[in-house]
């Protein structure tokens, strides 16, 4: 059976290949279609090599209307297609109090079955300097 979302945030992609990494910036009101838009966009896209490591930028994005049944469904699609993503790294980086926590629980509850290191920061050059890149515009 499939599921349809709607789809409310957006997305942008930007391919850094001397740095091995793919930059997603959101925006809008977060929500299931637009988190699991943008993971397909990533895995589908041309440049897209397992291992390769993924920065989120989520500081314009609120994901206060995200439920706690919503963070389950894009765990488990974020872990069906955790063998594309491979052993990377995933950052991402969140404005406000609530998404953070909400983000968090996501990690918490996708980190143990997916190959790729996950971690949610509060600091954009906290999380640059954990990816190991050098340089990053957005």
């Amino acid at each position: 059976m499939l599921v349809f979302f709607e789809k409310l945030m957006t997305h942008t992609l930007s391919v850094y290949e001397g740095e091995n990494l793919f930059v997603v910036k959101t925006n809008g009101a977060g929500d299931v279609g637009g988190i699991i838009a943008f993971i397909e966009d990533v895995v589908s896209h041309s440049e897209w090599r397992s291992g390769m490591s993924i920065l989120v930028d989520h500081r314009e994005l609120e994901l206060h209307e995200i439920t706690q049944a919503g963070v389950g469904i894009v765990s488990r699609f974020f872990q069906s297609v955790a063998s594309q993503l491979g052993d990377g790294k995933l950052a991402l980086v969140m404005n406000r109090d609530v998404d953070f926590g909400i983000a968090r629980a996501w990690e918490a509850i996708t980190s143990d079955n997916a190959e790729m290191d996950i971690f949610v920061f509060r600091d954009f050059d906290r999380a640059i300097a954990w990816l190991g890149v050098e340089s990053v515009v957005l």
